[in-house]
């Protein structure tokens, strides 16, 4: 099991300043998140040599890049967007294979208005499975994280399997179907045969009980049993990674050490 976090920790960080962050702090991977203009340089527009280039910090300096979290989304009701989605995934699974990364986070999206969403979800998984057969290609994997319209686990497993494709798996976002009412336990009952990543971020619940509002905590100071999640992760093995995401929630150079060493004592516990 390894920990990583998401460059939503600290934008303005070039990818040299991800790679000291992840060394210093005892990471293992970074997850680079493209489409939201970060320093890092991780786009569709790194040119063939630059890749070769990333790809050299990483192995160089022994921090994996595991994942690429993107964000591409298939629920439309327009065949233009929905075919424009497609093109991106294929241009990204090609971006992986270069940097030798070997997941994309992917994402249902919301239902859009008027289209049911059982009719959204197949819609979906038409394209996952489109998407799936370059991914095989590629030797990448597309990652449905449990977000939107698919927070709820079982939704998300229902379009993995109707996408039917061996390169379409799961991003468990730990906190999302837990917000929502399910237990770690049925999330993880519903993940377990397809994750090959994890979001993690502790939050607290708010007052009012309600699925909106959770406010983002220090890892072990909120709501959210990640305890019991790695857990049930470590009974299957589970050899992803666990991925901070804090979108500017915190300041780096606090969140990144505290959580990682919280998150070694839950793994160690789970493993001993």
């Amino acid at each position: 099991m390894k920990i990583s976090f998401m460059t939503f920790v600290a934008p303005e960080w070039s990818l040299e300043e991800c790679l000291t962050a992840a060394i210093r702090y005892g990471y293992d991977a970074i997850e680079p998140r493209c489409e939201a203009d970060h320093n890092h340089g991780i786009e569709l527009d790194t040119t063939k040599s630059e890749r070769k280039t990333i790809r050299e910090q990483f192995d160089s300096c022994g921090v994996a890049l595991t994942t690429i979290a993107t964000s591409r989304r298939y629920a439309f009701d327009s065949d233009h967007e929905l075919q424009e989605t497609i093109d991106l995934t294929r241009r990204y699974c090609d971006l992986c294979a270069d940097l030798g990364a070997r997941n994309i986070r992917v994402f249902g999206g919301r239902t859009p208005e008027g289209m049911d969403f059982e009719d959204a979800k197949k819609v979906v998984a038409e394209a996952l499975h489109e998407c799936g057969e370059y991914a095989q290609k590629r030797s990448v994997y597309l990652c449905l994280e449990t977000h939107d319209a698919y927070c709820n686990s079982s939704d998300v497993l229902e379009v993995v399997r109707t996408a039917d494709n061996p390169n379409i798996a799961i991003n468990w976002d730990i906190m999302h179907p837990y917000r929502f009412g399910e237990s770690i336990e049925t999330a993880f009952n519903n993940v377990r045969q397809h994750v090959r990543h994890c979001h993690i971020h502790d939050a607290v619940r708010p007052e009012d009980g309600s699925t909106s509002g959770w406010e983002l905590a220090l890892m072990g100071e909120g709501d959210i049993p990640h305890d019991k999640a790695i857990d049930l992760l470590a009974t299957i093995d589970y050899g992803g990674s666990l991925s901070g995401e804090w979108i500017r929630a915190f300041d780096p150079e606090v969140i990144l050490p505290h959580d990682a060493q919280v998150l070694r004592e839950y793994i160690a516990s789970a493993t001993e």
